[in-house]
């Protein structure tokens, strides 16, 4: 008589981790056994860190953007041989290594090295001056025009030639400078004159630099600052004093430039001008409702075919849209959703100053950034010129952003060792952190 197939006993529970901020659980068979009458199976949950968590989210979201910079760049040609070896020998697939490498080494690198001795001595200020150094440059000969906009600073070097944004570094050398000149200037950081005009000089200059051709940027910035500012312990009055200037700067620069007025005043009704300032948001549309719930599939695009402008910088998630569907764009909004609760936890869970704004700022840009992106090809808000992280093309903003999410993930891991070090714990005695990094956040009454 024939043995009977021995059945496969799959467990009736598995345990996952309770705080899913805190780790990444995907189920992964662990162990196989032979139970006698049957196979047993046991499926024991992959824990990461925070940080390692974040690496894993930049990663896909590079991924995406490569694979989508890609099939925004493929139109109708004879085919060609070598197809697969340009695809993974490409300028897109150099700027995510590059992205990665530099994530990579901020990852190990201790971040209250960037504090310094003191304000001049600190690493964050000279990288501060060396980007507005960069975006004066950007007004002269040096900058390049590229879309009707002049954001390139390009450099010569032999017959090849680098061209880079000097808005993306100043974005982000901005909220690490903001979070430094709070630690160093703590004790007057609630004077006006000693400590606030300062700071507020800084960010002024920067963002009048970037104002004159990138709109969305220098609301993005200026957004992000004052609520670094607050957390600094600036007075709340002294920000609202710069509200109407600020109102009017915002006013001028969108009444003195014709197509901004054109996009604000059309805005509401996109078909009253279809070949105008109307088209960008109704082919956006047009592209979330041919996509439908699955998409037409990667590479089957169709509004990338001479019909989507900017079909691989600020209208990449129309793209995705298309040739992904609503699905593809989930996953894409789960995955910034998922960095941001992962970073405001990094931050929250820090525990000096420097490490809480820094952690606030990375991950409040990106993910109003993203936010805004979403919302100007949605037609939720009028178009301006703004990238989504990690995915619109652009070296630069790929590498700048996985820069910022490896500070991250620094502080991530100082904390982790931190808490390891300090007393009571297995780890043994505190780690020798100089009384500078180990200021708490001021609390001043209001």
């Amino acid at each position: 008589m024939a043995k009977k197939p021995q059945p496969v006993q799959w467990p009736s529970r598995i345990s996952w981790p309770k705080s899913p901020l805190a780790v990444l659980a995907s189920p992964t068979v662990a162990r196989i056994k032979n139970a006698g009458r049957g196979i047993s199976i046991a499926l024991r949950p992959i824990s990461l860190n925070l940080d390692e968590l974040l690496f894993v989210i930049c990663l896909t979201l590079l991924g995406f953007g490569v694979l989508m910079v890609q099939s925004a760049d493929a139109r109708i040609s004879t085919a060609r041989s070598g197809l697969l070896r340009h695809f993974f020998i490409s300028m897109p697939v150099l700027h995510a290594l590059i992205a990665v490498a530099f994530m990579i080494v901020l990852w190990r690198i201790d971040y209250r090295r960037l504090i310094g001795p003191t304000l001049w001595r600190s690493a964050a200020t000279w990288v501060m001056l060396l980007a507005l150094v960069c975006l004066a440059l950007v007004l002269t000969r040096f900058g390049a025009s590229i879309n009707g906009a002049k954001r390139w600073l390009m450099v010569h070097i032999g017959s090849h030639t680098i061209g880079f944004e000097p808005s993306e570094i100043a974005k982000w050398a901005l909220v690490v400078f903001v979070g430094v000149y709070a630690v160093h200037r703590q004790k007057h950081i609630r004077d006006f004159f000693r400590g606030f005009v300062p700071l507020i000089a800084v960010i002024g200059v920067t963002c009048l630099l970037i104002l004159r051709e990138d709109f969305g940027t220098t609301v993005l910035i200026v957004g992000v600052c004052a609520v670094l500012m607050l957390m600094a312990g600036c007075r709340w009055w002294h920000l609202a004093i710069l509200v109407p200037p600020a109102m009017a700067v915002l006013y001028f620069a969108i009444l003195k430039s014709p197509y901004r007025r054109e996009r604000l005043l059309i805005f509401l009704h996109p078909h009253m001008d279809p070949r105008g300032a109307g088209y960008n948001p109704i082919q956006s549309l047009l592209s979330f409702a041919s996509g439908g719930f699955w998409g037409r599939g990667l590479g089957n695009g169709i509004q990338k075919m001479g019909y989507l402008p900017e079909d691989s910088t600020d209208f990449i998630f129309s793209l995705i849209a298309e040739e992904l569907g609503f699905f593809g764009c989930m996953v894409i909004v789960m995955l910034y959703a998922s960095l941001t609760l992962a970073g405001w936890r990094i931050g929250s869970r820090c525990r000096n100053l420097f490490g809480q704004m820094t952690a606030f700022g990375c991950t409040a840009t990106i993910a109003l950034q993203a936010a805004m992106n979403i919302a100007v090809v949605t037609v939720t808000v009028p178009t301006k010129g703004i990238a989504l992280p990690l995915i619109s093309s652009g070296g630069t903003g790929w590498i700048m952003t996985a820069g910022a999410i490896g500070l991250l993930m620094s502080i991530d891991r100082a904390n982790r060792m931190d808490e390891e070090s300090s007393p009571g714990s297995p780890g043994g005695a505190p780690l020798p952190i100089a009384a500078i990094e180990n200021r708490a956040v001021p609390n001043p009454p209001p």
